[in-house]
């Protein structure tokens, strides 16, 4: 006898009221007709929609709240007379809902329902296999984030459309200081709402409050990841499929989190190779938070030791990195020489109030002319099937430098 057939005669006999919980799973799975006289759910903070392995049939979705409740999400595509329920699960005060089954290239709407109370419904689009706009920040960690949310809101006020969002590390200053997150979530609202995100892991999220190196279980609570089959590596290191791309999210934090996973690198290049053999869409773009070079000593790093050659060998279109709080163009390199063909390489300048200066460098073919005066920016992805424009812009507008790369 399946589980759901169970469910259905418990239910059917009236005997839902002694397995409540599996009665009430039951309940969500049904489809129903939304209802409109729902007082209003206010107490619903920071949501945001997670990306999934596959952004064209599912989405995760995570909010806060202050105290417990026996929240579910209702979500219904746009167009269809009926909806449906799905559960949620709780991580202390965090919340989760994981949407499956969901159309392609669809536009979906949803609500948060507690009792009687919801929010109001929220738009969710799902990925389809061609062209999409994607946003690229780095080092949003600040003291004041009011930085953070200036440069988020440029971004959102110039490029609406974008679907897809990314800070590639180092988020917050203290990846366990909860009111740094909570800091950064209400700075980033208007950016994230209606759009998916993809978080990447930077050092800062391996900080405890104590400023030794930990676990980043801040940045872990914060966003439900895909899985990467690794032990104990859960939301250390991902990737997912969206539009035209395969996106490879690396972790660069091995120097933190040396003593509590030794095996990080071995487990992550086990994943990156089998996944890279499997990935058929147009474009492989890895997001990684160290970058591959040091301006002290004017050649690779340690970052590069341990990635240049996979790039070269399972064919990245496209790095981005952060770190260094500064942009820079490197154009393609290949076999650790500037190339026409290969790899192209981009650093992501800052989108925090956190101002490093590196030195100007031949590998560099972009960099801002002057570097003690470089402010906030980001970065402007259109990917097609057949060629990616990049835009590199500062929060006042100043085009930073484009790029186009052709498949």
């Amino acid at each position: 006898m399946s589980r759901r057939f169970f469910l259905k005669v418990l239910i059917a006999l009236g005997l839902g009221a002694y397995f409540p919980k599996l009665a009430q799973a039951e309940r969500l799975d049904e489809l129903h007709a939304p209802q409109d006289d729902y007082e209003p759910l206010t107490n619903i903070k920071f949501l945001r929609q997670i990306v999934t392995r596959d952004c064209r049939s599912s989405r995760t979705l995570m909010w806060q709240a202050d105290a417990a409740e026996n929240f579910s999400v209702e979500w219904q595509l746009v167009g269809e007379e009926a909806a449906h329920f799905s559960e949620v699960e709780r991580n202390d005060l965090i919340f989760s809902c994981a949407l499956k089954n969901l159309k392609p290239a669809s536009l979906y709407k949803f609500r948060i329902v507690s009792g009687a109370r919801a929010t109001s419904w929220q738009d969710l689009r799902t990925a389809g296999d061609g062209e999409f706009q994607m946003l690229i920040f780095a080092d949003s960690q600040c003291e004041h984030y009011e930085v953070w949310q200036r440069t988020a809101e440029a971004a959102q006020k110039n490029f609406p459309d974008a679907e897809l969002v990314t800070v590639v590390g180092d988020l917050v200053d203290n990846g366990e200081a909860d009111y740094q997150w909570r800091a950064w979530h209400a700075a980033a609202a208007k950016l994230l709402a209606g759009k998916i995100f993809a978080p990447v892991m930077g050092n800062h999220e391996c900080y405890g409050v104590d400023w030794f190196n930990a676990l980043p279980v801040g940045y872990l609570n914060q966003f439900a990841l895909p899985d990467n089959g690794g032990k104990n590596l859960g939301g250390y290191f991902y990737s997912f499929d969206y539009g035209a791309a395969h996106f490879f999210i690396l972790n660069t934090q091995f120097a933190e989190l040396e003593k509590f996973h030794p095996n990080l690198q071995a487990a992550q290049e086990y994943f990156f190779r089998r996944d890279a053999a499997n990935a058929n869409r147009p474009w492989k773009i890895v997001l990684m938070h160290k970058d591959i070079y040091d301006y002290a000593r004017d050649d690779f790093n340690d970052i590069a030791e341990k990635f240049l050659e996979l790039f070269d060998e399972l064919e990245i279109d496209l790095v981005f990195t952060g770190h260094l709080h500064t942009y820079r163009n490197r154009g393609k390199i290949f076999a650790r020489k500037k190339s026409s063909r290969g790899t192209t390489y981009i650093l992501c300048g800052r989108a925090g109030d956190q101002k490093y200066v590196e030195p100007h460098s031949t590998i560099d073919d972009v960099s801002f002319k002057n570097l003690r005066e470089e402010p906030e920016s980001f970065i402007v992805l259109n990917v097609s099937a057949t060629e990616i424009n990049l835009t590199a812009q500062t929060v006042d507008g100043e085009i930073l430098d484009t790029e186009r790369i052709l498949k």
